[in-house]
């Protein structure tokens, strides 16, 4: 599986994930700079106030 991996609003960059990963993810939240968000493999769990989306085909994490 191939997902994007750059911070917030960088130029789009992929990384592959090892060990038989499936998902991506894109996680966002709000500091006192404004939006953030973070891509990468996998599909961590959040805590409150943080919204993420994950998804199972290559770079669909944009």
């Amino acid at each position: 599986l191939e997902c994007h991996d750059q911070q917030s609003s960088q130029t789009p960059t992929t990384t592959g994930c090892s060990g038989g990963e499936t998902n991506c993810y894109k996680k966002r939240w709000r500091d006192h700079r404004g939006y953030r968000t973070e891509r990468g493999c996998g599909c961590p769990s959040v805590k409150n106030g943080i919204e993420i989306n994950c998804c199972t085909t290559d770079r669909c994490n944009n």
